[in-house]
């Protein structure tokens, strides 16, 4: 066996442990524990030693529907990571679709789809209506499966009752 053979047998066998997760739940662990006001102030402390924790509406302490501190803070949670989701979509979409028009039309009766060359905005004024109402279906019915199906998956619990 000569050298490279066993550098490349080295190499490929040491890039293999990057797919293998690890054993340790210390994240679940930290997100269980906070679930309440005390967990929220702890984890936030940890993460940030100069803002520590901020909530300048007091958010957290409310108690939305009648559910209690936990189901609040999990719904908030929640929804923090959804908007941030929906924003980082929103930016790369904003981004390419400057850049990049769909190849076939966008109507039945050949209509092209609005010019690259346009801003964001103007694109979406030059949509139709059948065309804007379907794209708020596709996330309407994305949050019904999101709700109907979240405490469902794997057993787990709702994220308004301590799911994570």
């Amino acid at each position: 066996m000569n050298i490279s053979s066993f550098l490349s047998f080295a190499l490929a066998a040491s890039s293999a442990s990057a797919f293998v997760s690890t054993s340790s739940k210390s994240n679940s662990n930290a997100l269980a524990a906070t679930t309440n006001m005390e967990g929220l102030k702890e984890l936030a402390k940890a993460q940030n030693n100069v803002v520590q924790y901020y909530d300048p509406l007091a958010l957290a302490e409310k108690d939305f529907w009648d559910q209690g501190e936990e189901a609040t803070i999990g719904f908030l949670r929640q929804a923090e990571i959804k908007h941030g989701r929906v924003a980082m979509a929103a930016f790369v979409g904003y981004c390419v679709q400057r850049n990049y028009q769909w190849p076939f039309a966008m109507k039945v009766d050949g209509t092209p789809f609005p010019a690259s060359n346009m801003s964001p905005e103007a694109q979406w004024d030059n949509l139709p209506e059948e065309a804007k109402w379907q794209i708020f279906t596709f996330i309407a019915l994305l949050e019904v499966l999101d709700e109907s199906n979240c405490g469902d998956l794997e057993a787990r619990p709702h994220y308004m009752r301590g799911g994570q």
